[in-house]
């Protein structure tokens, strides 16, 4: 996630407007990390999954969240399978 002053974002807004849309960006203020610009879409995402706790059965998980999972199984599956044959 890319950091930017709080100034800094209003003097650029335009840049650092397109640039959230492509991925959050935090702003800060004195120093410290204030508030997150983020795209819609991760956003809505974000509200409609509140708990990240959440157990789902099976056939009921979202698309997306199955997606996340089995991309990493995949990844760590890969690099175990590497890491065994060494």
């Amino acid at each position: 996630m890319d950091t930017v002053t709080t100034v800094e974002f209003m003097r650029h807004f335009g840049r650092y407007h397109d640039e959230a849309k492509k991925r959050p960006i935090t702003l800060t203020k004195h120093g410290r990390p204030s508030v997150v610009v983020m795209p819609v879409e991760l956003y809505e995402k974000l509200k409609g999954h509140a708990d990240p706790r959440r157990v789902y059965r099976i056939g009921e998980m979202p698309e997306d969240i199955a997606t996340i999972f089995l991309d990493q199984l995949e990844k760590d599956s890969a690099e175990y399978r590497a890491s065994a044959d060494e």
